[in-house]
């Protein structure tokens, strides 16, 4: 028997996939490289707005051509499951992120395992990574009126810091050399723990795990790490941390915000990028905008192009707003679609301009980076101690820490050359 597992969306349900493939090859099953070769395919899906949905029941059924038999689980389970409709539902099972832990026996109990396991995937240079997502929660405490994910993954489960200290060890022992907490919202964490630890002394359980490896903690929102902001600086100045800062914005409107029910105003953000940027010059910092939502004027799209212009984040994810079943922005009255668009496309120039020219600062210097997966053509990716990638025209081995000099850059990396040395 043979499984395939292909994954959607957000670095967490990544994560989970990636965990999924591992509990079926610790079970003596075999991994596929494709659903053509696979006995079960497994879809991990997300929701987040209204044509990735459209385009998860697509792979669905093209996966269903494909492979005997499917599993779907991820976001869309079980509040979209209506819209898997077709031939291949009956040879599809349905589970939820919460049950995935009990997804294998669910297969195994119908397939049993094969004679001659095969575990793993053919080592394919092109693919290969030491980068790991670690999931530390479930679900988060924020209740943002556009928020599909929230209904998907439900109020905040956080995994115990010992829990998670673990996990990197285990990640570690599997060659991971770049690890990536992740959750709906990383501040949040142990809200719901008894004592009601914080992202800080998750930092520090994970800062006592031995080990040669870089963190990237990923999103948390502005109201989340508030009250412990100062405390999360100095928790990030760990040297096996990357100085990298995912705050989402979502507007440069207050009266937005507040229709979104995000829980801060502007001038917090702009408080905490500020004071985190004075702690780290070097500050990688990236912010989430949504485009469109409900109420949106031009006065509000210009505050926020004006916001983002002020802050000049180096990366900056543009979303268009896409009203979601179950939410209360989706009965809000929409901002016509032409001119949701006409905005879209004016932030995301904008964005891609401003990054441009804060990566451009960093041409003729060199700077010590580790080389964290291998991409297309001979090509390898490494991170600077910030997170910010640089596509090298060769390949060290992965894990390697190199000396690179920056001799270009794009909009979303930097261009360079390994010179030596080590770090």
């Amino acid at each position: 028997m043979r499984v395939y597992v292909e994954s959607y969306g957000c670095s967490q349900n990544h994560g989970e996939g990636a965990a999924i493939a591992r509990s079926f090859t610790a079970r003596g099953v075999g991994l596929a490289a494709s659903p053509q070769e696979a006995d079960v395919s497994v879809l991990v899906t997300c929701g987040v707005i209204g044509p990735t949905e459209a385009r998860m029941v697509r792979r669905w059924e093209e996966l269903g051509r494909r492979s005997p038999r499917l599993v779907v689980t991820g976001c869309l389970v079980p509040l979209r499951t209506d819209r898997f409709q077709g031939p291949a539902r009956a040879r599809t099972t349905f589970v939820p992120i919460r049950d995935q832990a009990a997804l294998p026996e669910l297969v195994l109990a119908s397939h049993g395992p094969a004679a001659t396991p095969a575990p793993g995937l053919p080592d394919d240079p092109a693919t290969r990574t030491i980068a790991e997502e670690i999931v530390i929660a479930q679900g988060c405490t924020s209740g943002c009126t556009y928020c599909f994910s929230r209904l998907a993954r439900g109020r905040l489960e956080s995994v115990p810091a010992s829990e998670v200290a673990l996990r990197v060890r285990e990640a570690l022992g599997r060659g991971a050399r770049e690890l990536r907490l992740t959750s709906l919202d990383t501040a949040a964490w142990g809200s719901d723990l008894p004592g009601r630890p914080g992202l800080p002394e998750l930092l520090a359980a994970v800062a006592g795990v031995e080990g040669a490896f870089r963190l990237r903690v990923g999103m948390m929102s502005p109201q989340s790490v508030r009250d412990r902001f100062d405390d999360y600086l100095g928790a990030l100045a760990e040297p096996r941390n990357y100085r990298f800062l995912h705050l989402p914005v979502q507007s440069g409107s207050d009266r937005l915000l507040a229709a979104m029910a995000r829980g801060y105003r502007v001038g917090e953000f702009r408080a905490q990028v500020a004071a985190a940027r004075a702690r780290f010059p070097d500050l990688h910092v990236a912010t989430d905008v949504i485009v469109g939502f409900p109420g949106e004027t031009e006065d509000d799209h210009r505050a926020t192009e004006a916001l983002i212009e002020e802050i000049g984040p180096e990366t900056v994810n543009v979303t268009r707003f896409s009203a979601r079943p179950g939410t209360v922005a989706a009965r809000l009255p929409p901002v016509a679609p032409g001119v949701a668009k006409r905005r879209s496309r004016s932030l995301t120039l904008l964005r891609q301009r401003l990054a441009r020219g804060r990566l451009e600062r960093w041409i003729g210097r060199v700077e010590p980076a580790r080389v964290v997966e291998y991409g297309a053509r001979g090509t390898a990716v490494a991170r600077l101690p910030n997170y910010l990638p640089v596509v090298l025209p060769e390949r060290p081995p992965l894990g390697a820490d190199v000396e690179v000099r920056l001799d270009g850059a794009r909009s979303t990396y930097l261009l360079g050359r390994p010179v030596g040395g080590a770090f």
